[in-house]
This record gives structure tokens, sequence and C-alpha cells, in this order.
């Protein structure tokens, strides 16, 4: 089975990635970077961190993760970015109401477009408020760049990688949509079918969160060993769009599983392709 690159120890990673409230302004100053509010414009204009500049592929679906459909996504995002005034070289920090799945899914695909300096504000805008740090509602003006895509597959798997391995001990799939999602009994308007893949385990992904903040490596592992999941096993993360999953990809290697792979293409992809297979039913442990 083809896995991902190894990556830094859980403190390494924690300390490049995850920037604090308290310490944003001297990490930007030393990274040169830039500050990216991943929430909606709405939010946005309601007030957001001074000098940061709004934008975000939230809304942006995964066609399909053949390779014809993420190179359509990796051109369309890298558009957006390069209009924003970032490339792949610019350092960037990025942040959420809290640490939720706009901001971890926005770090998981700059990671996947192959950009190399991305960190997350542990706690987002929700946290740097209770700070007591100023607000602003000045408008952001971005000087457009072009964005070279580079893509990295370390973090990545497709819907057919998922079902040419169905069933392989080492590989866990991990549904962290809600109990109605996982059991087929939501009336999600775009999905086609209803279900989850076969086999996967279903974990909420709030559970590995606590007050807007990753949980430690500790309570993490506790909870995939209550289900069955020790830390070596290949970790496959899915949603609906590859937001909340993208929030567990994090959660899961802050705490130091080192082989995780985000299905972004997701419920969205699955549900649409009738020749994937699915399962009905209550949630399971391995």
């Amino acid at each position: 089975m083809p896995l991902p690159t190894s990556t830094p120890s859980t403190n390494a990673l924690a300390e490049a990635f995850l920037i604090e409230p308290e310490n944003l302004q001297t990490a930007l100053d030393s990274l040169g970077g830039l500050l990216i509010d991943a929430r909606s414009p709405e939010a946005f204009a309601a007030g957001h961190i001074p000098g940061a500049i709004s934008v975000s592929t939230y809304d942006y679906f995964v066609p399909n993760t053949k390779p014809d459909g993420m190179r359509s996504f990796a051109t369309t995002a890298a558009n957006l970015y390069g209009a924003a005034g970032i490339t792949l070289n610019t350092p960037v920090v990025i942040y959420d109401d809290d640490t939720g799945v706009r901001v971890a899914r926005e770090c998981w695909l700059l990671e996947y477009l192959g950009h190399r300096n991305v960190h997350l504000l542990h706690g987002g805008f929700n946290a740097w408020q209770r700070y007591g740090a100023p607000v602003s509602t000045a408008p952001h003006h971005a000087t457009p760049q072009a964005f070279e895509i580079r893509l990295s597959n370390a973090g990545f798997i497709s819907a057919d990688q998922i079902t040419a391995e169905l069933g392989h001990p080492q590989r866990v799939v991990i549904d962290v949509r809600d109990e109605l999602e996982h059991d087929g009994l939501d009336h999600t308007a775009c999905c086609e079918r209803r279900g989850h893949v076969p086999g996967a385990v279903w974990i909420y992904w709030s559970e590995f969160l606590e007050h807007g903040r990753f949980k430690s490596a500790a309570a993490i592992q506790a909870l995939l060993e209550s289900r069955g999941i020790g830390i070596d096993n290949e970790l496959v993360p899915y949603c609906h769009r590859g937001a909340r999953s993208a929030n567990t990809y994090w959660a899961l290697r802050l705490a130091g599983y080192s082989q995780v792979r985000n299905y972004i293409g997701s419920w969205h992809e699955w549900s649409a392709r009738p020749e994937l297979p699915l399962e009905l039913g209550h949630r399971q442990s391995r």
C-alpha cells in the first residue's frame, strides 16, 4: 500500500504549525508573511484581525478526485490565492472563528498545492478577542501574484485509491460527519445517495477539539484507541466536502499519527458516483 511521507514529531509539528494569539505579531514579523482570514466575507467585514486579507476556497467543492478533477480544482484554488497576493513561497498564518473547518481545509489545500510555510492561529479570531487584541473593519487591498502549483500527494487520497484497497488491515477510514449523515438518515440536498464508505469507523469531528482548540496528543490517542485504532494505522478521514475531515487530518497529525490522508472529495463525490460502494447503518469500531 502506498503510504504518505514521514512527518515531523508531534511537538516539532505543533511548534511549527500552531501559532498562539499572544505570539501572532511576533510570528508575522519573523515570517514576513501574510495573515489570512478564512471566514466568510461577511464575517471579515464585520471585524477581523488588523492586517488580515480575506480569502477562502470553502465554497468550492472538488468535482472528483481523479487526476483531471484534482487538476481543475488545484488551478481554481491557485488562481484565488494568486489574486489575493499569495505565492507558493509566501509564509501564511490562517485563522477562522476558532480552530474550525474552514481554516483546516485552507491549510490542507495549501499544503496539497505544494506550500511549505503554512501556519494556523490556534483558537482563531475568538481567542484573539479573548486575548484583548485589536479588531479592524478596514478593507484589504491585495496585490495579485502568480501562484505556482507543485502538487504534493502525501496527505491526499482519491476515491479510486480507497476502493482499490477497501478492507486493508492497516487502513482505517474515519467518517467524521454527524451520526445522521453516517447512518444515511440525513437530507443533504446535493448528495445523490445516503450512507457511508464500507467499513468506516464513525468519530464526530468535534471530538478532536476542546474549547475551540485541538485536544492534547494524549487525549486524541486515547480516543482512537477506544475505537480500536492504533498509532501505526494509516488513517483516512472524510466528511461531506473535505473540511471537517481536514480538521481531523491536522488533529491526527499533531497527535503523532504520521500516516494520514484527507479524502477531500468526501461524500459529495462518493454519493455522486454510483459505482462506488456504500453501507447504511450504525457506527462501528474496528
